[in-house]
């Protein structure tokens, strides 16, 4: 591979520094003006011309290249917001922002695709084809990708996009590529039940939201259960439950919140039809009435079938990477991204960021997340080995 091993000298230390500086200041989705700052300070720093306030706090960056590439380009784009939860780590980069960490590695995304900037900015003479560098806000509530398309992202789209993804259930220095659909459509639902107060003491004067609220949670599970093609997965979580408001009155009105979840179209259609009908039907048999809101977060996730046979080599040659996995299990888990692949053709991938031995074993969104960090050289050797590989991926694209 043309001159990592210098890049990686050169910007692995950058890049780690990086990363530990916005794992100290996240921000949550929609409030990372100071990310935002610190994102195009780098780029500026190193004469990248960028576009800031782009959906949001979005920011997008290009390289043309040297004189003469070809003017189709790849794109790049990592995410950069954080999470409400309490950092509960004790190293020194732990967040310093109470009730909100970097437990989703966006920090680690935004860093490596910094450090690729700035090596190709040092590096021109190695681009093939010009390439853009997203630099997204507001993924974890799904509406930043989204937004930066209703602002233009691709009124010239990109001949290709990647994404990637550090993923603590995997040791560093491993890979992994997924074919068939592998994250899931993500929806978000409220779910309000209506009743009648009562005193307690006269139940039969009252219809219990509370009960039946608790009916429909109990039939939900039995709808993922029965109703729904059992090797197909899909999944419907509560997760708040709010209702009443004294113990001795009934109440009256009960609202939930939840998610849902599936990869299928298929499955997608079946499980809304079940759950609208079950809304629908289920609480008349009590007295009561109900309605359900459902808002999309992200459509369900898959990678181009081209891009993924040229991931193969590439991920292969890889000297970083000592496992890698062609095509691993999907995951219900939602990813924005998807709505650039629905553009344009996408690919997505996983770096295993774990390490059992250093006790680096928690999953995304725990309080103790982290990273091994020789996972950053892993992701930056590979999106450095796919800007080398453009213009043949932009000339495979076109012969499809």
């Amino acid at each position: 591979m043309d001159n990592i091993d210098s890049v990686l000298s050169q910007f692995s230390p950058l890049i780690l520094k990086w990363r530990r500086h916005l794992h100290r200041h996240p921000e949550l989705s929609g409030q990372e003006t100071e990310t935002a700052r610190f994102i195009s300070r780098i780029l500026t720093d190193y004469g990248i011309e960028h576009q800031s306030n782009f959906g949001g706090h979005g920011i997008v960056a290009r390289i043309e290249g040297k004189s003469g590439s070809r003017k189709a380009e790849i794109a790049f784009r990592a995410d950069f917001d954080a999470l409400p939860l309490k950092d509960s780590k004790t190293t020194d980069y732990a967040s310093a922002n109470p009730g909100i960490m970097h437990a989703c590695a966006h920090d680690a995304h935004t860093a490596t695709l910094l450090g690729l900037a700035a090596a190709l900015k040092e590096n021109p003479g190695v681009l093939q084809t010009p390439v853009k560098f997203i630099f997204q806000p507001a993924e974890e509530n799904g509406q930043g990708a989204a937004a930066m398309l209703k602002d233009g992202l691709f009124n010239t789209p990109p001949a290709a996009i990647f994404g990637f993804h550090f993923f603590p259930e995997m040791e560093a220095g491993t890979a992994r590529l997924q074919r068939q659909a592998f994250m899931a459509a993500t929806e978000h639902f409220t779910l309000t039940v209506k009743g009648r107060s009562a005193h307690a003491c006269v139940p039969d004067k009252a219809v219990d939201a509370i009960q039946v609220a608790a009916q429909l949670i109990l039939a939900l599970n039995h709808l993922i259960c029965k109703d729904l093609d059992p090797i197909d997965p899909a999944l419907i979580s509560i997760g708040t439950i709010n209702g009443g408001t004294v113990s001795n009155i009934i109440a009256d009105q009960v609202v939930m919140t939840g998610t849902i979840r599936s990869l299928s179209r298929e499955q997608h259609q079946r499980l809304h039809s079940a759950l609208e009908r079950l809304v629908r039907e289920l609480p008349r048999a009590f007295g009561a009435e109900a309605s359900i809101e459902i808002g999309e977060v992200a459509p369900a996730l898959s990678n181009d079938p081209g891009l993924c046979d040229m991931m193969v080599e590439i991920l292969g040659d890889n000297k970083l990477i000592n496992q890698f996995e062609d095509n691993g299990p999907p995951l219900l888990g939602g990813e924005d991204f998807a709505r650039f692949a629905q553009q344009v053709p996408g690919c997505y991938l996983f770096f295993g960021c774990g390490n059992q031995q250093r006790g680096i074993i928690h999953p995304l969104h725990s309080s103790l997340f982290d990273i091994d960090e020789k996972a950053l050289d892993v992701a930056l050797s590979t999106i450095y080995a796919i800007v080398l590989k453009g213009g043949e991926i932009v000339e495979k694209l076109k012969g499809v």
